[in-house]
Order: C-alpha cells, then structure tokens, then sequence
C-alpha cells in the first residue's frame, strides 16, 4: 500500500497486529525493548506451557514475510522509566538499548500502534 506502521510491543497484540497489517501490504516494523520478540509469549509462559520454538517459528515467518523488527529500543524518554523497570534489567543484562522518542514514531510512520501490554502485575 506504501503505508509504514510502527507496531510499540512485540508480545501477542502486537504480532497479531503485525500479522495483519502486513497481510494487508502496508510495511511494518515492530519495536521491542527487550532482547527478544515475543512479550508475554517469551517472558511470562513457562516452557512447559508454551515451547519457545512455536514462538519463534512464528517470529521467523513474519520476518520472511516482509516484518522488520527492531529490538532492545526504549520507546520513551530514558528519564522517564524507575528503577527495577525492565529496561533497565535489559541493560544490565548487557542489551545497548537505545531510546526512541515517540513523537520521531509518529513524524516517520503513517500510523503508530501502542501494543506494550502490561508489565507490571495486578493484585
């Protein structure tokens, strides 16, 4: 379509969401800041439930399919996140993250879609 859509958030919405726009023909490049695509998928189930290999396979197949993905990226201002917030782990775990304003998102793409999911646990 010559579309660009930045897609905040590699973990199950996000690849849906990566899926579909790409199927629909606009270029998509997803932004994670971990040093893994997949979230949940990849931090949150244990193996037993769900095998990292699905995960990846599938990860591989929209990379073939035309998805660029772009890992250990900050999107936000580095000021903004505490202490203990999993960007600062990813850097601790040697990850050279690098911090993308959300404002240069919104300028270079056609359409941002915020699919961070929830990071923190609830009662």
């Amino acid at each position: 379509t010559g579309l660009r859509v930045a897609i905040v958030g590699s973990g199950p919405a996000g690849l849906a969401a990566a899926a579909q726009l790409n199927k629909a023909g606009h270029a998509v490049t997803v932004y994670e800041r971990a040093d893994r695509i997949g979230g949940l998928l990849m931090y949150g189930i244990p193996n037993m439930k769900l095998d990292k290999g699905v995960v990846e396979r599938r990860v591989n197949l929209l990379r073939e399919e035309g998805v660029e993905f772009v890992t250990c990226a900050h999107v936000g201002r580095k000021e903004d996140f505490p202490a203990g917030h999993m960007t600062q782990i990813m850097q601790e775990r040697g990850c050279e993250m690098q911090f993308i304003d959300p404002q240069e998102l919104i300028e270079e793409y056609d359409a941002v879609l915020m699919a961070t999911g929830a990071t923190k646990s609830f009662d």
